[in-house]
């Protein structure tokens, strides 16, 4: 399996979990010290049509973006607001992943920091840290069952009082993603 230790991925067990808010706010402390790159990837199965709706017949294989506006709503925007240098929308079905991810990657500088909201990715190659968001008492997405089970840190989001958890992820000057030890 591919490994990136410059890529950090954020999923979530179910949707409006708060995937994006924390991916934003990493995004704004680590670009502190460094250039960071964002992606958000979405993943089409076909049973998941009620999440992202019928593209079965204008889905190409696969499609990477780049988000060039400030001043939208969609989360590719939130993330150049909170400090990406450059942010991508990946867009494939399930078999298109790994393929679009290594086409996003040739588009930065080979030692450039990752910060992804996907589950699907994690699939496909090895992150340097992998973080899933949850809420207590939601049901959890079949497909993120096996995300859940092999994350680095699991973000239990209330909605209201931030992500404590922000304080422990860094990264190191060896390049590569770290959770630091609380206290």
């Amino acid at each position: 399996m591919l490994t990136d230790n410059q890529l950090l991925i954020v999923g979530g067990t179910t949707r409006n979990v708060g995937k994006t808010e924390f991916v934003c706010r990493l995004i704004e402390k680590i670009s502190h010290d460094f250039s960071v790159y964002g992606l958000k990837v979405s993943a089409i199965f076909p049973d998941e049509g009620i999440y992202h709706g019928d593209h079965s017949d204008d889905m190409v294989t696969r499609q990477v973006v780049e988000e060039t506006r400030l001043d939208t709503s969609k989360d590719t925007s939130r993330m150049l607001r909170a400090g990406a240098r450059r942010v991508f929308y990946l867009r494939s079905e399930d078999d298109g992943i790994l393929s679009g991810y290594q086409e996003f990657r040739n588009k930065l500088p080979q030692d450039a920091i990752v910060v992804c909201e996907s589950n699907a990715l994690g699939e496909h190659l090895k992150a340097g840290l992998q973080i899933i968001v949850t809420k207590e008492d939601v049901p959890v997405k079949a497909r993120a069952q096996a995300r859940l089970q092999v994350a680095d840190l699991v973000v239990i989001s209330d909605g209201y009082s931030g992500f404590k958890e922000l304080e422990c992820i860094a990264f190191t000057p060896q390049k590569k993603w770290h959770i630091k030890k609380r206290g």
